[in-house]
């Protein structure tokens, strides 16, 4: 299903934590793999703690190394130095998803920004409302190191929503590529964890709130129940779960539960993640080292 991935490096060992998953993807899904460099317009002489790599020629080189590596395993590879300063990095890592047909689209999570900076403004955001291709975040271990990439599962946030069980289709199929789970969860608050326009109602009415919410989790479960009837005919495990809280520590306790490997997501292209995938969920989450993430273009549905 994914056929041709894009991989943008920037020359650090830091960008580098993305080629495991690279690797496992382009095995598992008999990918083609195009490694990209942009040279930057003004760019600093260090990244990451390594040398930026400014110049055309030692750029080609260190993808020409990395492509090596890479076709040691069997893996197709192509690669292309942007050598045309760039003042808008992520423009071009769109533009060039566009021109060589990648469908999808490999970063490592790191910027100055820190974790929450990137997703919220800066490079994958941008490269995720400008161009059509998901984008999978890689983030890696603490102390930079990359980390393996073998999901044993799955796991698919939902909110009830058309729009959110977009993401539930290219999750059967890596699932089913990689011979893995899929997990489907819900978040129903607590009356403690209730925010926002529900919150006067739960406080002037405590014991008809406590009732809703019971019947909420109970239709939702109903909901997932559904869902994982029509999956389960393709044969994958899909167990559900209802958890019950604040939706930010709920979703980062159920992204590094044992064996989950991939959190997958449709996220807005245009404001960020939304609903259940609010900005305090997303950075707790993304706050948690290890698992990576694959965003996909959430169009609103009716």
């Amino acid at each position: 299903m994914y056929r041709r991935l894009l991989v943008p490096l920037d020359g650090s060992r830091m960008a580098e934590a993305v080629l495991p998953a690279v690797e496992q993807l382009a095995v598992v899904c008999e990918s083609t793999v195009i490694l990209l460099h942009i040279i930057e317009r003004t760019a600093h002489t260090t990244i990451h703690g390594d040398r930026h790599l400014t110049a055309p020629g030692e750029a080609t080189a260190y993808l020409s190394e990395i492509a090596g590596r890479l076709e040691n395993r069997g893996i197709t590879v192509l690669a292309h130095t942007h050598d045309a300063p760039e003042g808008d990095v992520a423009r071009s890592i769109a533009d060039h998803a566009e021109e060589e047909h990648a469908d999808l689209i490999v970063l490592c999570a790191h910027g100055r920004g820190g974790i929450r900076g990137l997703l919220f403004g800066s490079i994958a955001q941008q490269v995720l409302r400008r161009g059509s291709a998901p984008v999978l975040l890689v983030r890696p271990a603490h102390d930079g190191s990359a980390v393996s990439f073998a999901p044993r599962a799955l796991l698919v946030p939902l909110d009830a929503t058309p729009a959110a069980e977009a993401a539930l289709e290219p999750a059967c199929a890596l699932a089913k590529a990689f011979g893995a789970a899929l997990h489907l969860l819900m978040v129903v608050p607590t009356q403690a964890t209730i925010r926002g326009e529900r919150l006067a109602t739960t406080t002037l009415l405590p014991f008809a709130s406590q009732e809703a919410l019971e019947l909420e989790c109970q239709e939702a479960q109903r909901y997932l129940d559904g869902l994982v009837a029509r999956i389960r005919e393709s044969g994958l495990q899909v167990p559900t779960f209802v958890a019950r809280g604040d939706v930010a520590p709920a979703l980062a306790a159920a992204a590094t539960a044992p064996g989950v490997g991939l959190v997958v997501v449709a996220t807005h292209s245009r404001t960020g993640l939304q609903t259940v995938w609010s900005r305090s969920a997303t950075a707790n989450l993304l706050a948690q080292p290890g698992t990576p993430i694959l965003l996909l273009r959430r169009e609103e549905v009716p």
